[in-house]
């Protein structure tokens, strides 16, 4: 476990620092792919950069990272950085549907193929793009939670959603989600907030608390977002049971934890999105036509199920030592 935070971290750190590539006196392999993520510091992330990096090392390539850092100016700066060092292809989970693209065109008018994942852009320039369906990604949990209400609490329930309203992809991923716990009436959402990041959503999640001391269930459609409401359970000591969009190696921790009150994640898999977003990168700088949406496919962990959450970790153990 420590093996793969220490390789995250300092994937993390790298990146937020410039571009991570080769290492000095080593030369690069070819073609030279960029990336620029969302925020490199998530671990979602990194695990997406896992599955790239591994891509490039099957494939005869070489990886350069920028971290947008959750603004468009860094992002535009990452990209144009990125073009500079000669990049033939770039992969990017764009910020904005149409801020993000000047600095993309800017781009592909140099030259650079690009591909797309995650995030959309509104723009004839996303012909290539690797993510899933996101409103079937929170109906799936949606499912879950009904069937859980009716089992285990008498088809009543009060819940709160902490959820990403930025991009219409989380905004699928929250009306998949909404849909399928109106199939139940007894549900009933008491608060609906912003939580992306781990410290803010803590916050907010505990001033929903305060608000709602019959507070019983809470969904966060993103990793962060259940990370932070498993520190204000821990901080309130509030009777929740929490659900989850989007696995990470702490959500599975937590999971195995009866303590965190984590029942239940749905999610995608970053690690297979980031070596079909490399693979397809590394094809494009050779000049092949990789146009197409390309879906990859969902999963659901259990508290009550630890064998397979345990293989997640084993998992991804296993690639991390790969890919380093």
């Amino acid at each position: 476990m420590r093996f793969i935070r220490g390789y995250l971290q300092a994937a993390a750190v790298a990146a937020a620092l410039g571009m991570m590539a080769a290492p000095a006196g080593v030369q690069a392999a070819e073609p030279l792919v960029g990336a620029v993520h969302m925020v490199a510091q998530i671990e979602w992330f990194q695990d997406v950069e896992m599955g790239m990096r591994q891509a490039a090392k099957d494939h005869g390539a070489d990886l350069a990272v920028g971290n947008a850092d959750g603004d468009l100016g860094k992002e535009a700066q990452a990209v144009d950085t990125l073009v500079a060092r000669g990049v033939k292809a770039l992969i990017v989970t764009p910020l904005g549907k149409t801020a993000s693209v000047p600095a993309l065109q800017r781009a592909a008018a140099a030259g650079v193929k690009l591909v797309f994942y995650n995030t959309k852009v509104d723009s004839p320039l996303m012909t290539t793009y690797v993510g899933v369906d996101n409103r079937e990604l929170g109906a799936q949990m949606g499912r879950y939670v009904d069937d859980y209400v009716t089992k285990n609490m008498g088809g009543k329930a009060k819940i709160a959603l902490l959820t990403v309203p930025d991009f219409p992809e989380s905004q699928a991923r929250r009306d998949g989600f909404v849909d399928e716990i109106k199939k139940v009436p007894g549900i009933q959402i008491v608060a609906e907030q912003r939580g992306q990041l781990p410290d803010a959503s803590a916050n907010t999640l505990q001033t929903i608390i305060q608000g709602h001391p019959d507070l019983q269930l809470v969904w966060a459609a993103v990793e962060g977002g259940l990370e932070g409401a498993i520190t204000a359970k821990q901080a309130t000591g509030a009777n929740l049971k929490l659900f989850g969009t989007d696995m990470s190696l702490q959500v599975a921790q937590a999971l195995l934890d009866p303590s965190s009150g984590v029942v239940a994640v749905s999610t995608q898999d970053p690690y297979s999105m980031g070596y079909k977003a490399m693979e397809l990168a590394i094809d494009a700088a050779h000049g092949k036509d990789v146009k197409g949406n390309y879906v990859v496919p969902l999963a659901m962990y259990y508290a009550d199920k630890p064998d397979q959450v345990k293989a997640y970790l084993d998992k991804y153990k296993a690639l991390a030592k790969k890919a380093s």
